[in-house]
């Protein structure tokens, strides 16, 4: 008896169904899966054309656009995946039949955003994962439209971002101008152009000009335009890395010794939020000694770099300083910068100096020195210092974590009891290091002293698991 030859998983296997048979499964899983039962209903309309596909969109969109109740979890999750499908309706089906709709479709998606995201009563990872994946899909059906095209959706685009007054569409509209032809850029620079100074949207509208001057390698363009954006909006810094990347040399060094008066905006990440005046200090001081190097102003450079290392220790800092120096001279520059930070009356950043540099001798003996002066109100940074020392000064490192569990216990840091425990566990694992050593208590008499000092701590022992006590 011949054996029988089953179909396999692919388009030939399928197709052995027959049509039929696969309506009926297809019917019978769209009940219960939108995204699907949506590719299929494009799917047929498309055999009337894109002006079909759009219509059954269009009609969705109006749909969701009036709703404004509340979403829950589950319901968050059923919409997004619906319009996660919808994503991908109309970039497959609408975008082969016509690309200027299936860029408004989606550019339309996008603009829902804010809307959507404001009616869930908790965050939604798959939305705003469906939402991202929107805006990429519209970047990439709007670039890969004609110059006309791209002109007729410029207005919608700049709807939508005038709609977009706190700045929660992310990137996209930057994106979007890298892949503008040179008249929809005009169009977009004249709608732009418009905006009085006392719209919200005033700022953002700025920042894309400066875009679009960027673009066309104006960099005097971008700098005006920085002048006329509220003070809370400029941001120096940003602008003096492009004129320097520009070899704009002379105004770079104008807008990188320009610093803010107090707070104002940045973009992390694409997000919008507040910064304080000193924020990204260390990088506009560095950034200034670059330009001071590539104007020919070398000492003025060395002392910024100088300064800014005797203020914070800054390991990456001496390398760039030390970097800079002629040939030999690092010797005694090295010597100075050892002994600047051997003298600091702040123990707890000289020694994390010695360990990222590292001189894990001089930071050992360094321990050992102010044994009795280690604060536990500064402990987290040297939180990893005993994990770098553990095998090569295993004292050192015993003697740190003990200064300062002693003194977290003895402050009552309650906030601190889980490094604390960290601590603890860590002087289990060094115990055997240090045995026979004559310069300590064992641990077996530190852990006795501990809990004649601190046994009434229970807050922390009853963290303290039973083989640490």
């Amino acid at each position: 008896m011949a054996k029988k030859v089953i179909a396999k998983f692919d388009k030939k296997g399928l197709c052995s169904l027959g049509a039929e048979k696969l309506a009926e499964i297809l019917l019978d899983e769209a009940a219960a899966n939108k995204p699907l039962k949506l590719r299929l209903q494009a799917a047929l309309a498309g055999e009337g054309g894109a002006d079909k596909i759009s219509v059954m969109i269009d009609k969705r969109l109006d749909q969701i656009e009036k709703s404004k109740t509340g979403m829950k979890a589950a319901k968050s999750r059923e919409l997004a995946a619906e319009l996660a499908g919808m994503v991908r309706t109309i970039h497959t089906e609408l975008g082969a039949a016509n690309g200027q709709a299936a860029a408004e479709r989606m550019l339309r998606l996008v603009s829902m955003r804010l809307s959507i995201m404001h009616r869930l009563y908790e965050r939604s990872a798959r939305m705003e994962k469906m939402f991202d994946e929107a805006s990429t899909a519209a970047v990439a059906l709007f670039g890969a439209l004609g110059e006309v095209q791209q002109v007729a959706l410029v207005p919608l685009i700049e709807k939508i971002r005038s709609d977009d007054i706190h700045g929660e569409q992310g990137e996209i509209f930057a994106q979007l101008m890298q892949t503008l032809s040179a008249e929809a850029g005009m169009v977009w620079k004249a709608l732009l152009a418009k905006v009085s100074e006392q719209s919200q949207s005033f700022p953002s509208a700025v920042g894309l000009l400066q875009g679009l001057a960027f673009k066309q390698g104006d960099f005097k363009e971008m700098a005006r335009l920085e002048e006329r954006k509220p003070d809370m909006f400029q941001n120096s810094l940003d602008l003096a890395r492009v004129l320097f990347d520009a070899e704009q040399f002379d105004d770079a060094l104008t807008w990188v010794r320009r610093k803010p008066k107090g707070m104002h905006m940045i973009y992390l990440n694409g997000i919008r939020a507040a910064a304080g005046p000193d924020y990204g200090a260390r990088e506009r001081t560095l950034l200034e000694a670059d330009i001071l190097d590539r104007l020919k102003r070398r000492d003025d450079a060395q002392k910024l770099r100088w300064e800014e290392f005797a203020q914070t220790f800054d390991v990456d800092v001496l390398r760039q300083y030390i970097s800079k120096l002629d040939d030999f001279a690092e010797f005694d520059e090295m010597d100075r910068a050892m002994a600047l930070v051997m003298k600091d009356k702040n123990i707890a950043k000289a020694l994390l100096f010695l360990v990222q540099w590292p001189k894990l001798d001089l930071a050992a003996q360094f321990i050992l020195d102010h044994a009795n002066e280690w604060d536990a109100r500064y402990c987290e940074p040297l939180a990893d210092v005993s994990i770098t020392l553990y095998e090569q000064f295993p004292v050192a490192a015993t003697v740190l974590d003990r200064a300062l569990l002693m003194d977290i216990l003895k402050r009552g840091l309650s906030s601190a009891y889980e490094l604390a425990l960290a601590l603890l566990a860590g002087l289990e694992v060094l115990a055997p290091k240090i045995e026979g050593d004559a310069s300590l208590p064992s641990h077996e008499q530190f852990m006795r002293e501990l809990r004649a000092k601190h046994g009434k701590k229970y807050a922390f022992w009853s963290m303290v698991p039973y083989e640490l006590r």
